[in-house]
């Protein structure tokens, strides 16, 4: 239900702990005891796991609280902070470090207001905004400043509230360039000076159908040059007006199959809208090391929710926004539906896991059974035959730049280098179709002067300018040579 890749290289995975006996036992012969969970009041399964990826070894994790439908963003610090949840977890906030050794730690009613199907969307300064969920049409921060309203009153979020079907949980959040807070929910977005509560803009309305929880559609920051600022917002997929109503009548309605661009920092935006090559409701969308997003599971029918899509759309779709092009790929086996989940890895790979549209663990009997096989989705460019071109980082001066700090990067580059650039990437907090903090940004580089060995190359890489652009933390950079890129390497911006 939510995956998120720690600078360890380990991946950090959970549920909700109220369904019963997992797989895996919680270490030591250790059992939560809580009066209040809906299914074991001791417990001594384990509900989240830490995979570590060099030696495909699961390490089970104590989560105490739900965690159903919650959320998260990475911390300068590499500590996840996480937050929200169901039941006894709607309202705690959670911690985990990443250092190989730690687990869950749990601040229980750190949140105002119980948060179910919210937003996480870490700031400049490092505080975490929690937007909305279920009923909460609020925002708050954490920490929290000395006299700052516990939960912040958002009319925004009641105007995109759709009766009987709601269609704005997990609202997309991306911080722009300027330092506002673009918001999208259900059909409609804003930029938001969160710190005065001023709606500082409005934009168009995305025609077509809700692109929120349940209708659930996803969005990306695409990747944003870090010299001159311009970002654009993309949103694919989602569900006609009355989808989720018709899905509760037993009648599954064909998902939308249209995405739409909107350049934020556009003193006049408008939507472009593509259409895909197929209708998809949650679709889990990636940026890729090469700039081009992946758009990865979902169903061509249906909504989110128990049971209520047909229809698995198997098949990943690659969308070059220079060209403004899809491209259908390979297809899987394997739906992946409600409650599954993707990320990208450091080798480019893609990590895809979850899948479990019914109400508890159900492994038979059921039309998409509860799914507990994980796969590696391998994009073209890790094909053998772009080794070619393929570059390699092979030693970063400064590992820790500051911002507009200049650092040198010694690459491997097979040939004559070719149009070499670098991607910089914050991975995310993945959700229910939705990657919070998500983002990538292209770095002023010099042209690659020979060095030392016959493939070595060595260019000077310009880090991001302000904390606005890249929030203080732990980023993956990713060399590029003619179109292909390395293998990404871990820095910290900052």
């Amino acid at each position: 239900m939510h995956m998120t890749l720690a600078h360890t290289n380990k991946v950090i995975m959970f549920d909700r702990t109220d369904y019963g006996p997992s797989e895996i036992k919680l270490a030591n012969g250790f059992c939560r005891r809580d009066p209040r969970d809906l299914a074991l009041k001791v417990d001594c399964w384990a509900h989240s796991i830490e995979l570590d990826l060099a030696t495909n070894r699961i390490r089970p994790l104590t989560v105490l609280t739900d965690t159903w439908c919650s959320s998260g963003a990475w911390q300068a610090d590499g500590i996840l902070t996480q937050t929200g949840g169901w039941n006894d977890g709607g309202t705690t906030m959670r911690t985990i470090g990443s250092d190989g050794n730690n687990d869950w730690r749990e601040f229980p009613n750190t949140l105002a207001v119980a948060r179910w199907y919210a937003s996480d969307q870490i700031l400049p300064d490092q505080r975490v905004i929690v937007v909305g969920g279920r009923r909460q049409f609020s925002y708050e921060f954490l920490p929290k400043r000395g006299g700052e309203a516990g939960a912040i009153g958002f009319p925004f979020l009641e105007e995109t509230n759709d009766p009987g079907a709601e269609n704005n949980l997990y609202p997309f959040t991306h911080l722009s360039p300027d330092g506002n807070l673009f918001v999208f929910a259900n059909q409609d977005s804003i930029l938001l000076n969160y710190g005065t509560g001023e709606v500082v803009k409005r934009f168009p309305t995305l025609n077509g159908g809700p692109r929120n929880y349940p209708s659930s559609g996803s969005s990306v920051l695409l990747p944003i040059n870090a010299a001159n600022g311009t970002a654009e917002v993309m949103i694919c997929g989602g569900a006609p007006p009355g989808s989720f109503q018709d899905v509760n009548r037993g009648v599954f309605v064909g998902a939308l199959d249209t995405c739409g661009r909107l350049v934020i920092t556009d003193p006049n935006p408008q939507w472009a809208v593509s259409v895909m090559p197929s209708a998809r409701v949650m679709g889990d969308m990636l940026i890729l090391p090469t700039g081009e997003v992946l758009i990865i599971n979902g169903a061509r029918q249906g909504t989110a929710g128990w049971g209520v899509a047909r229809e698995p759309n198997l098949a990943p779709v690659l969308y070059n926004p220079v060209f403004d092009r899809f491209q259908v790929m390979t297809e899987t086996t394997i739906p992946r539906l409600y409650h599954s989940t993707a990320n990208v890895m450091p080798d480019g790979s893609v990590l895809v896991g979850g899948s479990n549209p019914n109400f508890g663990y159900t492994f038979t009997g059921s039309l998409y059974p509860t799914e507990l096989r994980i796969e590696r989705y391998n994009p073209y460019y890790l094909n053998a035959a772009y080794d070619a071109r393929r570059p390699e980082i092979v030693a970063i001066d400064n590992e820790a730049p500051g911002y507009r700090v200049d650092f040198k990067v010694t690459l491997a580059i097979p040939g004559a280098p070719n149009g070499v650039v670098f991607h910089l990437y914050a991975p995310p907090f993945t959700t229910h179709t939705y990657s919070m903090n998500q983002r990538m940004l292209v770095l002023a580089t010099s042209a690659p002067v020979a060095a030392g060995g016959r493939q070595n190359f060595v260019t000077t890489v310009t880090a991001p300018p302000s904390a606005v652009l890249a929030p203080s933390g732990w980023y993956l950079l990713t060399a590029i040579n003619d179109g292909v890129p390395s293998p990404s390497s871990w820095i910290h911006i900052g």
